[in-house]
């Protein structure tokens, strides 16, 4: 009877191992797949976002009255003047072949699609002006899109930038 009892005990022990690795391995798996999701959702996040803090920046750093719209073989770009040693020159910020580009220009110069560099993996900009705010929409890769919208900077004189 003894031999039977501690036969029992090996059995209940061994189960109770089993249930213990299979629940540990449950548990890594699920957080495994949290994890990936987790990663993935801030990769997608990071695309538009980042785009969007870089324009904000270039915007808050443009002098008043030198932020404009333009337009980049048919899509929107966003154009900021600035004088340099007597010199004023356009930096263009606009979404050619999925990558948002920036390039410097001396004001009023042509600026085609290739002519930026690249920047980041962007798939679509808008930009929209309403009152004194830009509305500034940008499209990731996988059609996530995040918009940010910007006062215009006020000059001494009072005109908008």
């Amino acid at each position: 009877m003894g031999g039977k009892k501690h036969f029992i005990n090996l059995i209940f022990t061994l189960t109770l191992l089993g249930v213990f690795a299979m629940s540990a391995l449950l548990v890594a798996v699920m957080g495994a797949q949290v994890y990936e999701s987790s990663a993935e959702n801030v990769q997608k996040n990071f695309d538009t976002r980042t785009s969007l803090v870089y324009m904000a920046q270039k915007v808050r750093q443009s002098p008043a009255g030198g932020i404009r719209v333009g337009s980049v073989d048919g899509g929107d770009a966003l154009v900021l003047s600035e004088s340099y040693d007597d010199e004023t020159y356009e930096s263009w910020i606009y979404v050619y072949d999925n990558e948002l580009r920036e390039v410097l220009v001396p004001a009023g110069a042509p600026v085609k699609a290739g002519d930026g560099y690249s920047i980041m993996e962007l798939k679509s900009l808008k930009i929209e002006e309403r009152g004194g705010l830009l509305l500034l929409t940008a499209e990731n890769k996988q059609g996530e899109e995040h918009s940010l919208s910007l006062a215009r900077r006020v000059s001494a004189e009072g005109a908008a930038s």
